[in-house]
């Protein structure tokens, strides 16, 4: 689970690019740490915040208000009012929707060199 991809996922972020360039100019915390990586792998239980800079917090803000709140997926819980999410769990592969035949993927790549 990659943190521009729980960010896009929380509504922090429109885009996963956006998400990324959040991530970048280090404008989320990640446990009460800096983290400018954004294939970071975040786990479960992990905090995910923005720092206490108005700027970081009008643009998360930006974000959440324009973004339209479907429905989240059940390992993240979102505190919009306090700029915050939470890793519940670890994604399972039921919750993604998509029909996946993981044998193919393997073939595929093992024949890649």
């Amino acid at each position: 689970m990659r943190l521009d991809n729980i960010l896009f996922r929380l509504g922090m972020a429109s885009t996963i690019p956006g998400a990324r360039q959040l991530v970048n100019h280090r404008h989320i915390l990640v446990n009460g740490r800096i983290v400018d990586i954004p294939s970071y792998r975040c786990k479960p239980r992990d905090i995910i915040t923005t720092r206490d800079e108005q700027k970081s917090r009008a643009l998360i803000q930006n974000y959440l208000d324009s973004s339209p709140h479907d429905e989240l997926p059940k390992h993240l819980t979102p505190h919009s009012f306090q700029y915050k999410g939470l890793v519940n769990q670890i994604i399972d592969s039921k919750w993604v929707g998509l029909e996946i035949n993981e044998l193919l993927v393997v073939e595929y790549y093992s024949r890649q060199t």
